[in-house]
């Protein structure tokens, strides 16, 4: 139920300003390093009528920009778009049709039998063709599979889309700016996306083993480009710990619902609470990324990157917003995000509109780029069409603009805006905000997050001691968290210690659930399992050779650590107010 504070606030949102920007951006690109930066001119100037005083933070990233593209085949040109971050192209060479398993979906796995349906022929035996050919398959863009095929010797990707329209996406795996290890792994083979309209001539001229042309044109390099941040601080000052909201301003053409909307969103929110702020008992930080899909998250990582520390130390959660006020887009059914942000999220959604929500696992997409940090996310996802809906207009499943097949395109235009689903979620994401950053106890459990995590973790201890003889105490460990995590949060303490706690022992319970790798690196952009420290070491036959037992042996050390952190982190006496409690 809404508190009368809450309601008193909600009541002043407003869509004037947003709107406006809505209605500039939906006539100007932020593709280009150009465009972009003035896409950033306008979003500051919109800042500052609502009094707000932004910072601009000048910020270097790799982008990987599409300029054109097409492809060739039985004497017709088909317009095309390349994925994000693909190398230059003009190829040709035989056509060989692989089918998608699962037609339209997204699946970034690296996994051939999982990605491709093979029929009754031998995996190894379609897989030998692929060497020198153009690889011609269906559904939207995966970098894994680009991947998978650039490993297997092909000369390039073309994905039939599966609507009237094709889709920019990206073909990286890549999280954020390459470093110099990484430079290497960016994408040695093209991915373009046609409209399904194409598939006919492309498959026949893969059945018929002719020849196709794949052409791209590509921007790529180093650039300059703007990171805006507002701090909205309580009536009483700045305080250490704050909430982060952001969005990427960057877009496909226009953008409009990916992701004028999200930006307009957070403005009005950030107007909102700058006039409130004696509700306010956290700052309020938001930011408005570069770099979205053309750097697969460079912004949001550029930021990680150089403000991780404070990040680590005082951000309590981030609230990522992308693609609301889309036309038609009422139904808050399922929503991605992290299980333990679930009470927050579903008791505002159940407050605001009276539906039911469930959390998703928000997977390694979006610019959730402080998962190794240890911060929770939630609202990946924002407001959709409902499912039904979806289904009865014949569309498929795409990552924005509400569900609309407008996504990615240039259709993404300012009929996908609504002004009443924008006010609907100006006021959700305010809401997430007050209720961060009000007085009391996180609205974040983490025994959710490790009630996740703990069948995992017991067929790692399993598979060590089948495997390596012992489980080096893994299992006792895992007791002695869930004993620990249940009694913190029975406990009576002092809200501003008991916090201080809380975000001490959620960073590893995160980090098990969603980061590998150290805590200011990225691990890269494709889905882990469930417990991704110990990835392809939860099956049976996880210790069959000396190596896979190594990797075992260091998971499980790893896992222990971790655990040992958590629990040392819950238990009461070892958790004081203060910036050095780690």
């Amino acid at each position: 139920m809404l508190t009368p504070v809450e309601t008193a606030v909600l009541k002043q949102a407003d869509t004037d300003l947003g709107w406006s920007l809505i209605e500039i951006f939906s006539r100007q690109f932020r593709c280009l390093p150009d465009e972009v930066r003035q896409g950033a001119e306008q979003l500051r100037a919109h800042l500052l009528e609502a009094v707000l005083d932004p910072a601009m933070h000048q910020a270097e990233i790799y982008l990987g920009i599409p300029i054109s593209a097409r492809v060739r085949v039985a004497g017709q040109v088909i317009p095309a778009k390349a994925s994000a971050l693909s190398p230059l192209a003009a190829i040709t060479a035989p056509a060989l049709h692989l089918p998608s398993r699962n037609g339209v979906g997204r699946l970034h796995s690296g996994d051939p039998a999982v990605l491709f349906d093979f029929g009754t022929e031998p995996v190894e035996a379609v897989l030998t063709r692929v060497r020198g050919r153009i690889v011609v398959t269906d559904g939207l863009s995966n970098p894994a599979r680009t991947r998978l095929l650039e490993d297997l010797g092909a000369l390039g990707v073309i994905v039939v889309n599966p609507g009237d329209r094709s889709h920019w996406g990206t073909n990286s795996l890549i999280w954020g700016n390459p470093d110099d290890r990484t430079m290497a792994e960016l994408p040695r083979i093209a991915s373009i996306a046609v409209p399904h309209a194409a598939g006919p001539a492309l498959l026949a001229a893969s059945a018929a083993g002719e020849p196709v042309t794949l052409e791209a044109e590509m921007l790529h390099g180093w650039h300059e480009q703007p990171v805006l941040t507002v701090d909205v601080h309580p009536a009483g000052g700045p305080s250490a710990d704050f909430v982060l909201l952001h969005s990427h301003y960057d877009s496909w053409e226009v953008g409009v619902g990916d992701n004028a909307t999200g930006n307009a969103v957070l403005l009005e929110v950030a107007r909102l609470l700058s006039r409130n702020r004696q509700h306010l008992t956290r700052t309020i930080r938001f930011a408005w990324w570069p770099g979205h899909s053309a750097g697969r998250y460079a912004g949001s990582t550029w930021y990680a990157d150089h403000f991780g520390h404070a990040l680590h130390e005082h951000c309590v959660a981030h609230v990522n917003c992308d693609s609301p006020g889309c036309r038609d887009a009422t139904s808050y059914a399922s929503i991605r995000g992290m299980i333990e942000a679930e009470p927050l999220v579903a008791g505002a959604i159940m407050d605001l509109f009276g539906q039911p929500t469930e959390l998703t696992s928000p997977g390694r997409a979006g610019d959730y780029s402080f998962c190794n940090l240890g911060i929770t996310g939630c609202m990946l996802t924002s407001s959709m069409v409902p499912e039904q809906e979806r289904h009865a207009r014949g569309w498929y499943a795409v990552g924005g603009c509400g569900g609309d097949p407008a996504w990615h395109s240039e259709y993404d235009t300012m009929e996908i805006a609504d002004r009443a689903v924008l006010a609907n979620d100006i006021r959700l994401y305010a809401l997430l905000a007050l209720r961060l950053s009000a007085a009391g106890r996180l609205p974040l459990d983490y025994r959710r997050a490790m009630a996740r995590l703990t069948p995992h973790l017991a067929a790692l201890s399993h598979n060590a001691t089948k495997n390596l003889g012992h489980d080096f105490g893994l299992a006792q460990a895992l007791a002695s968290v869930e004993t620990s995590l249940g009694a913190y949060y029975r406990s009576d303490s002092d809200p501003a210690a008991w916090n201080r706690g809380l975000m001490v022992l959620s960073r590893e319970i995160v980090r098990l659930g969603y980061a590998a790798s150290g805590i200011h690196d990225q691990d890269p952009a494709r889905p882990a399992g469930p417990l991704p420290l110990a990835e392809g070491l939860l099956e049976q036959d996880a210790g069959a050779t000396p190596a896979c037992r190594t990797r075992l042996l260091r998971a499980t050390q790893d896992a222990i650590h971790r655990l040992r952190l958590i629990a040392e982190a819950a238990r009461l006496k070892n958790t004081i107010a203060g910036d050095d409690c780690t």
